[in-house]
Protein backbone atom coordinates (compact mmCIF):
# COMPACT_ATOMS: atom_id res chain seq x y z
CA UNK A 1 0.00 0.00 0.00
CA UNK A 2 1.28 3.43 -0.89
CA UNK A 3 0.60 4.84 2.58
CA UNK A 4 3.11 2.33 3.99
CA UNK A 5 6.02 3.70 1.94
CA UNK A 6 6.98 6.55 4.31
CA UNK A 7 6.88 4.17 7.28
CA UNK A 8 9.03 1.64 5.45
CA UNK A 9 11.57 4.35 4.63
CA UNK A 10 11.72 5.37 8.28
CA UNK A 11 12.26 1.75 9.35
CA UNK A 12 15.12 1.40 6.88
CA UNK A 13 16.79 4.61 8.11
CA UNK A 14 16.42 3.49 11.74
CA UNK A 15 18.11 0.15 11.00
CA UNK A 16 20.97 1.90 9.20
CA UNK A 17 21.43 4.39 12.07
CA UNK A 18 21.45 1.51 14.55
CA UNK A 19 24.28 -0.03 12.54
CA UNK A 20 26.27 3.20 12.78
CA UNK A 21 25.65 3.49 16.51
CA UNK A 22 26.56 -0.12 17.36
CA UNK A 23 30.33 -0.05 17.69
CA UNK A 24 30.66 -3.50 19.29
CA UNK A 25 32.35 -4.70 16.07
CA UNK A 26 34.02 -2.90 13.17
CA UNK A 27 31.52 -4.39 10.73
CA UNK A 28 27.77 -4.41 11.21
CA UNK A 29 25.70 -6.40 8.72
CA UNK A 30 21.93 -6.43 8.20
CA UNK A 31 19.83 -8.36 5.71
CA UNK A 32 16.68 -6.77 4.29
CA UNK A 33 13.83 -9.00 3.16
CA UNK A 34 10.27 -8.78 1.92
CA UNK A 35 7.66 -11.52 2.38
CA UNK A 36 10.40 -13.61 4.03
CA UNK A 37 12.61 -13.41 0.94
CA UNK A 38 16.13 -11.98 1.52
CA UNK A 39 16.71 -9.32 -1.14
CA UNK A 40 19.80 -7.40 -0.14
CA UNK A 41 22.22 -6.77 2.66
CA UNK A 42 24.06 -3.78 3.98
CA UNK A 43 27.36 -3.83 5.83
CA UNK A 44 28.57 -0.78 7.72
CA UNK A 45 32.33 -0.54 8.25
CA UNK A 46 33.10 1.75 11.19
CA UNK A 47 36.79 2.22 10.44
CA UNK A 48 35.99 3.55 6.95
CA UNK A 49 32.60 5.08 7.80
CA UNK A 50 31.08 3.52 4.71
CA UNK A 51 28.21 1.26 3.75
CA UNK A 52 28.45 -1.65 1.34
CA UNK A 53 25.14 -2.46 -0.31
CA UNK A 54 24.66 -5.85 -2.02
CA UNK A 55 21.55 -6.68 -4.02
CA UNK A 56 21.12 -10.41 -4.62
CA UNK A 57 19.17 -10.39 -7.91
CA UNK A 58 20.44 -9.02 -10.14
CA UNK A 59 23.73 -9.07 -8.29
CA UNK A 60 24.97 -5.54 -7.65
CA UNK A 61 27.43 -4.17 -5.14
CA UNK A 62 27.94 -0.51 -4.23
CA UNK A 63 29.87 1.48 -1.64
CA UNK A 64 28.33 4.58 -0.08
CA UNK A 65 29.43 7.12 2.49
CA UNK A 66 25.93 8.66 2.60
CA UNK A 67 23.20 6.95 4.64
CA UNK A 68 20.46 8.45 2.46
CA UNK A 69 21.81 6.83 -0.70
CA UNK A 70 21.96 3.43 0.98
CA UNK A 71 18.40 3.85 2.27
CA UNK A 72 17.20 4.67 -1.26
CA UNK A 73 18.85 1.53 -2.67
CA UNK A 74 17.34 -0.67 0.04
CA UNK A 75 13.92 0.91 -0.44
CA UNK A 76 14.10 0.42 -4.22
CA UNK A 77 15.11 -3.20 -3.76
CA UNK A 78 12.12 -3.89 -1.49
CA UNK A 79 9.78 -1.88 -3.70
CA UNK A 80 10.85 -3.75 -6.84
CA UNK A 81 9.87 -7.11 -5.37
CA UNK A 82 6.56 -5.81 -4.08
CA UNK A 83 5.62 -4.48 -7.52
CA UNK A 84 6.67 -7.65 -9.32
CA UNK A 85 3.60 -9.47 -8.07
Amino acid sequence: MKEDYPCEGIRIIRRLIAMQNDDSRDRQKRTFEKFGIPLCDVTYIHSREEFIFVRYRPYERFRFDDIDLVAIEVFNCLYDLENTF
